[in-house]
């Protein structure tokens, strides 16, 4: 469940036009405070799904299939 307050949150923080550098610090601090995500590989699932922050930011709080893969590749073990 925290990953989806993750997503949530990032949700607020992105933009138009591709993910800026800003836009990915911010998802990597809301990720460490999900403990046991390897943010890198859920900022690269986020990517590839969602290439412009401007389409995460409409859809990507309730994508819950972005939610279990992030959760199925990206969890610590």
């Amino acid at each position: 469940m925290k990953i989806i307050m993750v997503v949530a949150s990032i949700c607020l923080l992105a933009s138009c036009g591709g993910w800026s550098k800003g836009q990915e610090n911010a998802f990597m601090d809301s990720c460490a405070k999900a403990a046991n995500y390897d943010c890198d590989c859920s900022l690269k699932l986020t990517k590839e799904k969602y290439p412009n922050g401007s389409d995460f930011n409409e859809k990507g709080a309730s994508d819950m299939e972005l939610s279990k893969a992030i959760f199925e590749k990206c969890a610590k073990k």
